[in-house]
């Protein structure tokens, strides 16, 4: 009989996600998902690096022990440029500065050419600028920068740029995936399984598939804890 009782626990503890739709806000330090309806807001930290936190909103669906968000438009602070009139002759000049005007320095600066093959790559110094010359050949310029919105944009000859860093990795117009499960009736688990989900003919399976790569690779699960908002009475 306790085997019996035993056996039942354990098949009931990984579906309560399945028969209920998520409310709410869960978090632990900075890192956060908030559930409203069908939308859900995200910002989790250290799956797409040590440092770096990804963001997203969108709808949600679950499927069994995995939550799917289909990624809308980020309606917050984004990555921009600013042209500025060309300061040398040859030379394109790059500075990037984070969303209070400080220089932000390590930040790798690609230059391609119209077939969209590599001409230079550069990483901003202490004053945040780079130097691509020549830039005749120049078409697009973009920085991947880890920890900030990456952006990329066409070059105009003759310009020179500043570019703008928002916070976080940024992910848009795309089905990020987690694999979910409650530890408790207040308590989840999150595991980023990819951010761009391309299904196949046999979703489930290709969602196993996710989430046996990243446990072979040792990513950790966050765990977030509901976050109640006090009722407060009016007089």
């Amino acid at each position: 009989m306790k085997r019996i009782l035993l056996l039942a626990g354990i098949l009931l503890s990984g579906i309560p996600l399945i028969a209920q739709q998520l409310e709410g806000t869960y978090k632990n330090g900075a890192d956060s998902i908030a559930f409203s309806n069908e939308k859900v807001t995200f910002r989790i930290s250290g799956f797409g690096g040590l440092s770096s936190a990804q963001v997203g909103e969108g709808t949600y669906e679950l499927n069994g022990n995995y939550l799917l968000i289909h990624t809308s438009d980020y309606p917050g602070e984004k990555s921009s440029f600013q042209l500025l009139d060309g300061s040398r002759k040859d030379t394109c000049v790059i500075k990037t500065v984070s969303l209070q005007n400080y220089a932000v320095q390590g930040i790798l600066v690609e230059s391609r050419n119209k077939s969209g093959k590599l001409i230079s790559s550069k990483v901003t110094g202490n004053d945040g600028r780079i130097f691509f010359t020549p830039c005749d050949k120049i078409t697009s310029i973009s920085t991947s920068p880890m920890g900030y919105n990456s952006i990329s944009f066409d070059h105009i000859p003759g310009k020179d740029y500043l570019i703008k860093l928002a916070e976080n990795d940024i992910i848009e117009n795309s089905t990020v995936v987690f694999a979910i499960r409650s530890i408790d009736d207040e308590t989840i688990s999150l595991l980023m399984l990819t951010e761009d989900f391309n299904t196949g003919k046999d979703r489930d399976k290709d969602l196993q598939k996710l989430e046996k790569k990243a446990r072979k690779s040792n990513k950790l699960d966050k765990r977030l804890k509901k976050v109640y908002i006090p009722y407060s009475r009016r007089n």
